[in-house]
């Protein structure tokens, strides 16, 4: 085991979390609403605050210094979507924890919420979730809610320097996003984190132009992507209007004259807050036009990081979230994810730190080839998303409180905050994720086993109040490091991993397509996967002989039972 690397993923992973929590106060916001949420008008380290949740409509809650908003969130949910083998599982991503992650959303985009909302419908697939809601669509959602939470994918990287990752961080991106550029920001960041993590320093000016000349390996990425191919990829020309090699070419020239015009803005200065606002100004990311766009947004926080090169990562930190009028957690969480790969773990107060090293120290042996675990999903094939925000909590047959999908939960004591008709409430998942959510008022539904997760984890006595998660000294961070928590015994063994690589290929042989199917316990989401592959590339014959096989096969096990 690589013990120096597993260090640089968690405290890449702690760090990214430390630059969401502490740039959540500030963001989007201006010197009159950061001294309403604070009574201060300057960030040093992580502070408890107020903030509105729910909408119009909803209520005012008080978050603990700490608290980390949907970049953290949505960067655990891609966590748990990564199987043991590598593989990411991008169908329990878009149905399960997406739309279950509505009920306990903070500080969640537009974009994101809507492509969250429409997986809920039983015929949207992760690659045809082509929404357009209230002038919001898809295919024009180019915002940085997939670049925030993409480093899992490089976190669990079995082969770094030849960019492995490329082709999860592509599907992850498509889930939610359909603009170009989303897709490139997410890659760009990707690349920046790789550098960081293989080198031990930030990408430089001339590494982070090379990135974006990357952008044009991912038409080639596409194609390769059985769904995106054959369906992706047809209705998104359609669409939009466009062709995709030439919409990345375009966004790569746009991306490199963004960068050059920034560096050029920043030669004009010696001091390196000072160096660092020049290249926001010039990036365009303090404008609406270009607040929040992804390849702006990673070019942001990959200057920010080469900047602050020879400084302390807090320096770095602070002089993101101060920069009032910018999406300061996502640039602050993504500058950490890098920072983090070349620095100590961070002093502040971080919530649920213990969960966020145990799935950082997984995601590191996932990379190394180390067995670890699979978080238990529900049966993707029997899986019911919740019909609304307020669905997920439920009560199994014994009373106890389960986030369908995610596990069993374990409420606060202390009161929630209400409105006429739900309630907002702290709860903890069984394996230590702290998350705030949206229940109806009145009784609980009781739940449907098929959106239970099986475990064997006892529920923990109920938390006292929602600062239980977040630890205060970084004592115990490091205690944490020194012997990771056993909260990841909630995952299960990986077993009869099927050899997508192989069973991918042009060859298709189906004598050993079958057995691996047969094998790996009759699958129906491998079966149907490769049905309609056999259907494409060999024809209707292959298609009744692989029915035929697999059928046989299963009446016979089935009779032996």
């Amino acid at each position: 085991m690589n013990s120096l690397r597993k260090q640089k993923v968690i405290n890449s992973a702690l760090w990214a979390a430390a630059g969401d929590a502490i740039g959540w106060i500030s963001e989007l916001t201006d010197e009159s609403g950061l001294k309403r949420r604070i009574n201060d008008t300057y960030l040093l380290k992580p502070v408890s605050w107020n903030r509105k949740i729910g909408g119009y409509s909803g209520v005012t809650v008080s978050l603990p210094a700490g608290t980390y908003s949907d970049d953290t969130q949505l960067r655990l949910a891609v966590s748990r979507s990564i199987r043991s083998n590598g593989e990411f599982d991008t169908e329990s991503f878009a149905k399960i924890e997406l739309p279950v992650w509505l009920s306990y959303a903070l500080g969640a985009g537009k974009a994101t919420k809507l492509a969250a909302t429409n997986l809920m419908r039983k015929d949207t697939n992760w690659f045809s979730n082509f929404y357009k809601v209230n002038g919001i669509d898809y295919t024009n959602s180019g915002g940085n809610g997939t670049a925030m939470r993409i480093q899992p994918h490089v976190w669990s990287c079995k082969n770094l320097s030849e960019r492995k990752y490329v082709a999860s961080v592509i599907k992850d991106s498509l889930v939610t996003h359909g603009h170009v550029l989303a897709m490139c920001g997410a890659l760009l960041h990707a690349d920046t984190l790789q550098y960081a993590l293989i080198n031990g320093k930030p990408a430089g000016p001339t590494e982070i132009n090379s990135f974006i000349d990357n952008f044009t390996s991912i038409p080639e990425v596409i194609h390769e992507i059985y769904e995106l191919n054959n369906f992706w990829l047809p209705n998104w020309e359609i669409i939009s209007g466009k062709k995709l090699h030439e919409e990345i070419e375009r966004v790569r020239i746009e991306s490199k004259a963004y960068l050059s015009k920034s560096l050029n803005a920043a030669k004009e200065y010696s001091d390196l807050s000072e160096k660092y606002k020049s290249a926001i100004d010039a990036l365009e990311c303090n404008k609406e036009s270009r607040k929040g766009t992804a390849t702006n947004t990673a070019i942001a926080s990959a200057l920010l990081c080469h900047f602050y090169k020879n400084s302390t990562p807090y320096e770095a930190i602070i002089s993101c979230v101060n920069l009032l009028g910018t999406d300061t957690d996502s640039i602050g969480s993504m500058a950490g994810a890098i920072l983090g790969c070349y620095s100590d773990l961070p002093e502040w107060a971080i919530q649920d730190n213990k969960y966020i090293i145990s799935e950082a120290s997984r995601l590191n042996d996932i990379a190394e080839g180390i067995p670890t675990k699979n978080f238990d999903y529900p049966n993707i094939n029997k899986w019911q998303s919740p019909q609304t925000q307020s669905d997920t909590l439920v009560k199994n047959k014994d009373g106890i409180y389960h986030i369908i999908g995610l596990g069993k939960v374990a409420l606060s004591n202390s009161a929630g905050s209400k409105n006429k008709n739900y309630e907002w409430q702290w709860m903890q998942l069984e394996y230590g994720q702290t998350i705030l959510v949206k229940s109806k008022i009145g009784d609980i539904k009781l739940a449907d086993p098929t959106q239970l997760r099986e475990n064997e984890l006892p529920l923990k006595n109920e938390i006292t109040s929602e600062q239980m998660a977040i630890s205060k000294e970084s004592e115990r961070q490091r205690e944490v490091i020194k012997a990771v928590p056993s909260a990841t015994s909630s995952y299960k063994y990986e077993q009869n991993s099927f050899n997508y690589d192989y069973a991918d290929s042009d060859k298709l042989d189906l004598d050993d397509l079958t057995t691996n199917l047969i094998k790996n316990g009759f699958s129906e989401r491998e079966i149907g996967h490769y049905l309609i592959k056999l259907a494409d590339k060999k024809g209707l014959d292959s298609c009744v002989a692989f029915a035929a096989i697999i059928g046989k096969a299963f009446i016979t096990r089935k009779k032996k039972q």
